[in-house]
């Protein structure tokens, strides 16, 4: 299977800030916005330093509003339950110092999950974390049920279930997990940080209590941007982690004022969906992206001698990848962060690694920019540094 030709006429590449002679596989950490993006939200700030009451208290508001309208429709989440937060992360803080979490309560993971969210879990436990044996790769997504279900009959505190892995890119049936939650008498939380943008999201069908999830990654919102979506029966008691003013005024009001932080990421995000409607389409593009994580995985894993976390066939894939290393990555170099800088120090080329399930995971990610040239590249960069891990990086 070739590669799929891209949609965008006459490129894409310059929409983006992206620095020249990289190759950039890595939206999937931290994002990359579009430099219409980029400008709509200085607009913003300039207006708010020119007059910051006027802006905060008199502006502000009824762009917030706005914001929340638009996303609503665009996540399938009833308006009433969303909040704006920075991230995803932020998030799921929000729900266990709600929830009131101490030592002695447990929360039931996945063993994909993401690192800070297990951390924070830890944290407030003080070790109460449980973890669900789904191992990578995975070939069905109803073995990821069936691990969940048989996990919740010990009755955790709280589930948290990631939408879409981050370490192996592998989007889980998170409303099946939900369903059985609520069967098991045991509230759930989904994190879904690379959900929105990524993949045809409806919120209210997925049957969580909460849902968590990131703006500023596959959406392409300025780092910032995140919500916390709540159910109803958790709207009196839901609070940000931030309390300010308006903490006992309702959930939306006490979401909406959290001190004198930066709202303007929050303020930009009709106008970043919106861009990506004008220029290619949301179908169109997550149509894109998923024919070339699905391409791109099965490449890599064929040149490497490995194999792809979705073993599904891509039944499981949407806008990147994963692909297993060779055992030798893990002993010619110190940790993941060195391979990976490695990489990006001799080859300007930025991937993701992960250490899951008792190994090193390449993850790819894919924008708009990137083409299969960039996948080669990427691949060839990886065979180098594992051919010679001591090798020193030409001076850029």
């Amino acid at each position: 299977m070739g590669p799929p030709p891209s949609p965008w006429k006459g490129g894409a590449g310059d929409a983006w800030s992206l620095a020249e002679g990289w190759v950039f596989l890595n939206p999937g950490s931290f994002g990359l916005r579009l430099r219409s993006v980029q400008a709509h939200r200085q607009k913003l700030l300039e207006q708010m330093e020119a007059q910051p009451v006027a802006f905060l208290e008199r502006v502000a508001p009824s762009l917030h509003e706005d914001a929340v309208a638009t996303l609503s429709g665009f996540i399938g989440a009833d308006a009433a339950g969303i909040g704006f937060v920075s991230n995803a992360t932020e998030g799921v803080a929000a729900v266990l110092s709600s929830l009131g979490l101490s030592p002695g309560d447990t929360v039931l993971l996945g063993d994909q999950a993401y690192g800070a969210v297990v951390a924070a879990c830890n944290w407030v436990t003080r070790g109460g974390v449980r973890r669900v044996p789904v191992s990578a790769p995975v070939a069905r997504a109803s073995d990821i049920t069936d691990a969940w279900t048989a996990a919740l009959r010990d009755r955790p505190t709280l589930a948290i279930v990631d939408h879409v892995t981050s370490g192996t890119a592998i989007v889980q049936p998170a409303r099946d997990i939900a369903q059985a939650c609520r069967a098991a008498g045991v509230p759930v939380l989904v994190d879904g940080a690379h959900a929105p943008g990524m993949i045809e999201l409806e919120v209210d069908e997925v049957g969580a209590d909460w849902y968590a999830g990131n703006l500023h990654k596959w959406v392409g919102a300025p780092s910032g941007a995140g919500f916390l979506w709540t159910a109803p029966p958790h709207r009196d008691t839901t609070r940000p982690v931030a309390l300010s003013h308006d903490v006992a005024d309702g959930y939306q009001a006490a979401f909406r004022w959290q001190g004198t932080r930066d709202v303007t990421p929050w303020l930009t995000v009709p106008h970043a969906i919106g861009e990506v409607r004008d220029r290619w389409g949301w179908p169109e593009l997550r149509a894109w992206q998923r024919a070339m994580a699905t391409w791109a995985g099965a490449y890599a894993a064929a040149e490497l001698g490995t194999c792809t976390a979705d073993a599904s066939g891509g039944a499981m894939t949407a806008a990147m990848t994963s692909v297993a290393l060779p055992d030798s990555a893990s002993s010619a170099f110190e940790d993941r962060f060195a391979l990976r800088d490695a990489i990006a120090a001799r080859h300007r080329v930025e991937v993701a690694i992960d250490e899951l399930c008792g190994r090193w995971w390449m993850r790819m990610s894919f924008g708009g920019w990137n083409t299969p040239e960039d996948v080669y590249a990427a691949v060839a960069a990886m065979q180098s540094c594992l051919a010679r891990p001591d090798a020193v990086a030409a001076p850029v």
